[in-house]
């Protein structure tokens, strides 16, 4: 244990580890540890969410106000069962991250190596960056839900009729069963953190989803170096042996399969919460789509489905942009498969070849819920379908 902590601290991946430590979520952690956190989380995030619940419970027979609690709830229904899921996969996110150190500390060339760090350094910093964007972007949005508060204090001091100012400036609407104008800092201070933990926990499990797909990116990416110069290696200079082709594609091989194997541990991760996931994301641009059309000439009704739609467009690109990145990144394995100077290699590895070539013929695919791709088509499915939705809800 103290050995992979300390290989994934000094290694470029070390931004998992410190995010799945602090939500608990390391696999790795003392069962102490984790269980404290947990009952955090459920003390905090539980009361969340029941008050949350009985907000839209309250205003259960307005169509119009239910439909505008419908996004964040959802929300928070995404966040909850993907929590859970994790929590339920730790026994395989401990097998990805022991393959990971296997993997790394594995023997093999300097340029299978260089081609690994960067790929490594290059989920490093896409996860620092989506990170620092979503938390950034969760704090921007309390801060305008602030600001909606302030404009509405100040429209009232000035003799505006202002309707509904319990519920102005709360980030979701809720009922925490007291007055919430009287209350109202220690309310906002309470939903602020739900939805900011709401959106840390979104956060931790993309980003370890982004780091396990570039991982697998840099293995196809340096399983295509070793079949493209299969023939040839260095010595004093640059020859040709048939022993050598022969155990090179023997490597590659194994390598393909032990890439194979490491894509299926994510699949099967990351298959029911994604689905679930992109399910609900349909219903919630829809819903956000109506309220922003509705709210057109109300600036400060405005705000907050504008700001939600931002990261919500952006979290589910994101999603499928790395599905995307596993189809092309295998794709690639069967042209230097075939660009390979086969036609040279003796024929024990010119069978092993046409083997590996035909395995690798379909590339390999992330799949929601063992049904949808993930790529950039889904995304663009799930634009239209959205906007189907949308446009029955003008409709009535």
């Amino acid at each position: 244990m103290e050995d992979i902590e300390q290989f994934f601290q000094d290694s470029h991946y070390n931004i998992i580890r410190i995010l799945l430590n602090i939500s608990g979520l390391w696999p790795f952690q003392t069962r102490s540890r984790r269980y404290a956190i947990y009952l955090t989380m459920m003390l905090v995030l539980g009361s969340g969410f029941i008050f949350q619940m009985l907000g839209t419970i309250e205003v259960r027979h307005n169509s119009f106000e239910m439909i505008d609690t419908v996004p964040l709830l959802f929300f928070a229904v995404v966040t909850i069962s993907k929590t859970f899921s994790i929590i339920y996969t730790l026994p395989k996110i401990k097998i990805l991250l022991i393959k990971m150190r296997e993997h790394y500390l594995s023997p093999k060339s300097i340029e299978e190596v260089k081609i690994q760090n960067l790929h490594a350094q290059y989920g490093r910093k896409l996860g620092f960056s989506y990170t620092g964007f979503l938390l950034g972007h969760s704090v921007l949005y309390q801060l305008l839900t602030l600001l909606v508060r302030l404009f509405h204090t100040l429209k009232s001091k000035e003799g505006d009729e202002v309707s509904n100012t319990a519920q102005i400036g709360l980030p979701h609407r809720v009922n925490y069963m007291v007055d919430l104008d009287k209350y109202y800092v220690p309310i906002f201070i309470h939903s602020a953190i739900c939805d900011f933990s709401y959106t840390f926990l979104l956060v931790v499990y993309d980003v370890l989803y982004l780091t396990a797909v570039e991982f697998c990116c840099g293995l196809f990416a340096a399983l295509r170096y070793r079949l493209e110069t299969a023939l040839i290696f260095k010595n004093d200079r640059l020859t040709t042996t048939k022993d050598k082709c022969y155990a090179n594609i023997v490597y590659s091989i194994r390598r393909h399969t032990e890439t194979m194997q490491f894509v299926a541990v994510v699949e099967s991760i990351y298959s029911l919460p994604l689905f679930i996931h992109v399910g609900l994301t349909v219903l919630i641009l829809s819903v956000l789509g109506y309220q922003i059309i509705n709210n057109t000439e109300n600036i400060s009704g405005l705000v907050k489905p504008v700001a939600y739609l931002n990261g919500l467009l952006i979290n589910i690109f994101f999603e499928n942009w790395q599905g995307q990145k596993i189809i092309d990144s295998s794709e690639k394995v069967f042209e230097s498969a075939y660009n390979a100077e086969w036609y040279n290699m003796p024929i024990a590895a010119r069978k092993l070849l046409i083997m590996m070539m035909m395995k690798s013929e379909k590339p390999l695919m992330l799949r929601m819920g063992k049904i949808v791709v993930l790529s950039y088509i889904t995304f663009n499915t799930v634009l239209r379908t959205a906007s189907s939705y949308f446009m029955l809800l003008r409709s009535l």
